[in-house]
């Protein structure tokens, strides 16, 4: 299916839990080029959060999808990752090259077949075809 990506969409912004600075996400969100009409949030710290406080500034619609970690333990996260990315129309990771939810997030929205942009920070890792 091809996205007209000139149009709003619902954009996931995940990311490192450890990323707190916001000068990344904006960067990462110009860089893009989505034209973004809903925030998705997975709700956790560090870009999470970033981002739903760019959403509420912005006075752009917010949506939470919370992990059950009580219920689906260590599954949890790739559960919500795949909620999250049929949900949406694209995905902004701000990636550490660490951390795996990230990781996760990103390969799950490639194989659902939506527009990624990964911004890569710190420890950097080779680059990826997407």
């Amino acid at each position: 299916m091809t996205r007209d990506l000139t149009k709003p969409l619902k954009v996931v912004i995940a990311g490192s839990r450890e990323i707190r600075d916001p000068s990344l996400l904006m960067t990462a969100i110009h860089d893009a080029g989505f034209v973004i009409g809903e925030v998705i949030s997975g709700g956790a710290r560090g870009v999470d959060r970033l981002a739903e406080s760019w959403a509420s500034t912005k006075g752009i619609p917010l949506r939470i999808f919370e992990a059950d970690w009580e219920r689906y333990g260590k599954a949890a996260g790739p559960i919500r990752n795949l909620k999250m990315a049929d949900y949406a129309d694209a995905l902004i990771a701000i990636w550490d090259g660490k951390s795996r939810g990230t990781k996760n997030m990103i390969e799950t929205a490639e194989k659902q077949g939506i527009p990624v942009h990964v911004h890569l920070c710190g420890e950097m890792v080779p680059e990826r075809s997407r």
